[in-house]
């Protein structure tokens, strides 16, 4: 326990420290090292399949191959789980559409329609990709998740926080999850082992 809770102070002041950390890889590379982060984005129990997943797509010629960043698996039905990383500096939204109205980034809405292509990848490649893994995995109605972006920077006003809201909560395949509520539920974590990690202390 004492390692675990160690790990955690230590994922929290990463993120302190490089939340405006835009290379993709950083975070990968992270949640490799620390997959309970992720795990707090299912309420069941998961197993983890695997990061970089090959779903399908591929040609005869090896071309056009497609992988989800991370893949996992409902530990009592084994459904698939995808999710889908960008980074805390990726847009959540672009420019004002109407009064009042900002549309999604087009960096949100490409992230969104990528992680419904490669579920539709994995439905249709899941028989033969089993063939040759010894990992349980089923698809009945497999979750997506994208974790993108910074709320608390970005949206800093009313408008921009409902057009956000508006978008996401309408979404029935996909659900979307910035990084600093994906971090929070960690701080929230800490709290419950009464951990500290202050935020002016760097990786």
């Amino acid at each position: 326990m004492g390692h675990s809770a160690g790990r955690l102070v230590e994922v929290l002041k990463r993120w302190y420290g490089n939340s405006t950390n835009g290379l993709e890889d950083f975070w990968q590379q992270l949640f490799k090292e620390n997959p309970y982060v992720l795990t707090q984005l299912f309420a069941v129990p998961v197993v983890f399949i695997g990061d970089k997943a090959y779903v399908g797509g591929m040609n005869v010629d090896r071309k056009d191959a497609k992988f989800v960043d991370y893949l996992y698996a409902n530990d009592s039905s084994n459904d698939a789980l995808l999710v889908e990383l960008k980074t805390p500096v990726t847009k959540l939204l672009g420019s004002r559409y109407r009064k009042g109205v900002y549309k999604p980034s087009a960096e949100l809405s490409g992230a969104v329609v990528q992680t419904l292509d490669y579920r539709r990848e994995l439905s249709a490649s899941i028989r033969t990709l089993l063939e040759t893994s010894d990992k349980k995995i089923e698809i009945f109605n497999p979750r997506c998740v994208v974790v993108i972006g910074n709320a608390i920077l970005e949206l800093d006003n009313e408008i921009k926080r409902k057009s956000f809201e508006l978008f996401r909560t309408s979404l029935k395949d996909v659900e979307i999850v910035t990084y600093d509520e994906l971090f929070k539920k960690a701080e929230s974590l800490a709290t419950l082992f009464n951990l500290i990690a202050t935020k002016n202390e760097n990786q």
